[in-house]
């Protein structure tokens, strides 16, 4: 399938990801030797950025005492991720003078390129550290394949976990759908969205979550993109779809969720009436897409 929105942040890449690799530790080493490389510190899924410009801080050696995991070659540099332990970052936050911060507050000020790589390495990181036990027998899990596999003391092995959710733009006629959530900050709404469950497809998740999240019923689903969001460890998938109903029921995750016609949208966000997510979500995108329609 092919995105039909023009642009989703964060996936935009020219980074190799050469798989490969992973399984070939000497090769690596030896290309790590010969190419220029970036070591990428990483805590809690959190990153150092530089001042000013606010791009990633990166390192010519990897952290003492890290274990690296290798990202890919972008332009014909390596690109490594050192997960570290709270000794290990508080050190460099002294020797840095900056504190690990939220992807978030930093997104929209990197380019393409590392936006992507900031991406993957948090995910890899917040993997890692919700896996430290082995799921089957409790034993402690070990990194392997340059952290890309975690592997027990008993063999079992674990691989990068990914959940599903989808995330819907429901149209009717010139008005659009968008909910909010009670622990949102004041008048921001979005976009309705939901997990999909065992069993079930992605279409069918799309059809019971706005069912169940709004009494919705939905038909013409199109399939809009996709956009890795590891917070903790999602992968969105964008979707339109047109209302057959029009009335609404609140389930209990919602506090509010309204109809805008599009000139109403508009107006609302001018005044600041309203507030729609942040220009590096995919609700961004889709709400962007159909206030630019007429």
């Amino acid at each position: 399938m092919s995105a039909v929105l023009p642009s989703i942040f964060f996936t935009e890449s020219r980074l190799d990801r050469a798989t490969h690799l992973r399984e070939c530790p000497e090769q690596l080493k030896r290309l790590a030797q010969k190419k220029k490389t970036h070591y990428l510190p990483v805590y809690t899924g959190r990153h150092l950025y530089t001042r000013p410009g606010q791009q990633l801080w990166v390192m010519d050696e990897p952290v003492p005492g890290s274990v690296p995991c290798f990202l890919g070659i972008l332009d014909d540099e390596l690109w490594f991720a050192c997960p570290l332990d709270s000794d290990q970052a508080k050190a460099l936050e002294a020797q840095t003078g900056s504190r690990f911060t939220s992807l978030r507050r930093s997104a929209l000020r990197l380019d393409s390129q590392q936006a992507h790589i900031a991406m993957y390495s948090r995910g890899l990181d917040l993997w890692q550290r919700n896996r430290r036990y082995c799921s089957r027998c409790g034993t402690p899990n070990r990194v392997h394949s340059a952290g890309h596999r975690l592997l027990c003391q008993q063999g079992h092995e674990q691989f990068p976990h990914i959940e599903p959710a989808i995330i819907v733009l429901i149209s009717k006629g010139d008005r659009c759908l968008l909910s909010r959530k009670a622990n949102w900050p004041p008048n921001v709404y979005s976009t309705l969205a939901g997990f999909v469950e065992p069993g079930e497809t992605i279409e069918e998740a799309v059809k019971r979550e706005m069912l169940e999240e709004a009494n919705i019923q939905v038909t013409d689903i199109q399939y809009q993109g996709s956009q890795p969001w590891p917070f903790p460890a999602s992968l969105m998938l964008a979707f339109t779809a047109t209302a057959i109903n029009e009335d609404i029921r609140l389930d209990d995750e919602l506090e509010d969720v309204q109809w805008f016609s599009r000139s109403d949208l508009k107006n609302a966000i001018e005044r600041g009436l309203v507030s729609i997510p942040p220009r590096f979500t995919v609700a961004h995108s889709l709400i962007d897409a159909f206030l630019r329609r007429a």
